[in-house]
């Protein structure tokens, strides 16, 4: 019995999985007592009643106690990589101590419930919560499992519609966005993000998927790239610029599948005309996310040549993402260069909510923003970044 006994605890700890405790992935402020709570922990331990013997995790490094295997390439978190010797299925099914009436054996009563049970902004790192724990107020959001209503969702109007969700009462949810499984064939391609999430700030940027699913609820086609077109899956009445022949809207032209039909020449969140560096008029293509230097809209965008900074530019639309982000500081267009300030150089020195002059200071769009509509910015700022007030 003794020899059986610790795969024994193993089995017990990831049934007792459901415990809804507080989330400290990514957070470099774990204690002896919060580790104590991780029943994922708790399975690995020799002996979880003789707490002498406990050797405790180091956040760095061995976040695979909690997300997979020690496997350097398996990178999938809870959500994808399943083996037969791992147990990740029950860190969100719980077989037999799943509350009355949860879905799929989930541990909460909601799909909201089950994802905050790990997303839940402990330390301002979860997706909701951070804004209103740093004492900044939300001024933008996407109500999970408040509403069904879809601003700008009609396709042939451009007018605001409503979808039946998978959240309580048919309302929006986490997985109406998001691939809980990680599924490939059904979320869109790895992106270069703006989010760093790790206790070592030193670390790049990462490029994930963020279980971002292809088909959206009210999405005509697949978006396997995550951009303009991946928003209109939901947002479909704003993929017409106020421009176009048949105009359905008064909207901001954006570079959609609709104004681009080639998609190896459209912009997406991988792939938009930037400049370089800062006060530059040097103009590349490369990913939005990861500096703040593809947030402005070479100027001007008619003209082309070898020796036009904006030659990039022309023929493209922003991608909604070059407006609606995480709030922060973007230079201005003026004249023949972007002018951003050297400060403004997007990097993160510290875990991100944390330092009021990271820039941006929250990275948790598009679940929630400081600015109204998920603006980076606010007002005239916005306008001026690629609307040259010169001109």
């Amino acid at each position: 019995m003794t020899a059986r006994r610790p795969l024994l605890i193993a089995l017990l700890t990831a049934a007792m999985v459901c415990i809804a405790v507080p989330a400290f992935g990514y957070s470099s402020e774990l204690t002896a007592e919060d580790i104590e709570k991780l029943p994922a922990y708790r399975a690995y331990l020799a002996d979880p009643d003789d707490p002498s013997s406990w050797v405790y995790p180091d956040p760095t490094t061995d976040c695979w106690i909690c997300h997979g295997t020690q496997d350097a390439a398996e990178r999938s978190g809870p959500h994808g990589g399943y083996l037969t010797t791992t147990n990740k299925c029950a860190t969100c099914h719980s077989v037999h101590s799943a509350p009355a009436g949860s879905v799929v054996l989930l541990p909460a009563a909601t799909v909201k419930g089950t994802c905050e049970t790990c997303h839940d902004g402990t330390s301002g790192v979860g997706v909701y919560g951070v804004l209103a724990a740093r004492g900044v107020s939300v001024e933008s959001s996407h109500s999970i499992e408040i509403t069904n209503i879809i601003p700008g969702g009609d396709a042939s109007s451009g007018s605001t519609t409503t979808a039946v969700f998978a959240g309580v009462g048919g309302t929006l949810t986490c997985t109406d966005c998001h691939s809980p499984h990680g599924n490939a064939a059904r979320i869109v391609e790895p992106f270069l993000g703006d989010r760093i999430r790790s206790v070592d700030a030193t670390e790049p940027t990462v490029f994930s998927t963020r279980l971002l699913k292809k088909n959206l609820p009210l999405a005509s086609e697949p978006a396997s790239t995550y951009g303009s077109d991946w928003c209109g899956g939901c947002h479909a009445g704003r993929l017409y610029g106020h421009d176009d022949a048949d105009a359905r809207l008064a909207n901001h032209g954006v570079e959609s599948a609709y104004t681009q039909p080639d998609e190896s020449l459209r912009f997406n969140y991988s792939f938009v005309a930037k400049v370089d560096g800062p006060n530059s008029s040097v103009v590349e293509t490369g990913p939005l996310g990861g500096d703040n230097f593809a947030y402005v809209m070479p100027d001007d965008k008619t003209q082309t040549g070898p020796n036009r900074r904006d030659s990039l530019q022309q023929g493209h639309y922003p991608i909604c993402q070059q407006c609606h982000e995480d709030g922060r500081r973007v230079g201005n267009v003026a004249g023949a260069l972007q002018q951003i300030d050297a400060t403004e150089v997007f990097f993160l020195t510290t875990p991100d909510g944390t330092t009021s002059t990271d820039n941006p200071r929250f990275q948790v769009f598009p679940h929630e923003g400081q600015y109204s509509a998920f603006l980076i910015e606010p007002r005239d700022s916005l306008c001026l970044n690629c609307h040259n007030k010169q001109g």
